[in-house]
């Protein structure tokens, strides 16, 4: 009998364990491993600042152009000069305008005698049009400009943008009665965004 009570009392021993073992894995089994857990840390913050800058840039080439004046008639250029204006501009819309101009309608060259060769006796063809004297207006210079191009443009569709022209030069010395020598001048050439 005693074997048969120390079995019972070893077969309650063994229930009893039983019970508080399945609710320890119960209550484990809710508790989400460490590595499945979802954990926020605190926020970085980056401050940003963009700009966009506004240019117009005109290049011109040859710098130097060379003309074998005629006593009296017309004369050409050696070459032409070749005007490349890029521009980028944050604006929704504007137009870029470009001018070629002499500080002075009396003198855009000079011999440095006093004899000079007034902007009206010089001519310009750009892009192969029809001659033109330097006798317009522009921001640069009153009665010694031309206008080369004025062309507008759409945020999206042309701006930046780049353009190349040619300007062909003419000198008419007719009426002029100047002496042999060396003239000189300063072509200026220009763009404005408006």
């Amino acid at each position: 009998m005693t074997s048969l009570r120390k079995e019972g009392q070893k077969n309650r021993l063994v229930g009893c364990r039983g019970l508080p073992l399945a609710l320890a894995v119960a209550v484990l089994a809710l508790i989400p491993l460490s590595g499945n857990a979802q954990r926020n840390s605190n926020v970085g913050t980056v401050n940003l600042s963009a700009t966009m800058s506004s240019s117009i840039t005109v290049t011109a080439g040859p710098g130097s152009v060379n003309v074998a004046l005629l006593q009296s008639g017309v004369s050409t250029a050696s070459s032409p000069v070749s005007i490349t204006t890029t521009w980028s501009i944050p604006r929704l819309f504007g137009t870029v305008t470009a001018y070629a101009y002499f500080t002075s309608p009396a003198t855009a060259l000079t011999d440095g005698a006093g004899y000079n060769i007034p902007s009206a006796n010089v001519s310009g063809s750009f892009n192969a049009g029809a001659y033109t004297a330097f006798t317009g207006a522009s921001p640069f210079a009153a009665g010694s400009s031309m206008t080369l191009f004025s062309t507008s443009f759409f945020f999206f569709f042309n701006n930046p943008a780049t353009r190349t022209d040619s300007l062909n030069l003419q000198i008419n010395t007719t009426g002029l009665n100047l002496p042999a020598g060396a003239y000189t001048g300063v072509l200026h050439i220009q763009a404005q965004v408006i």
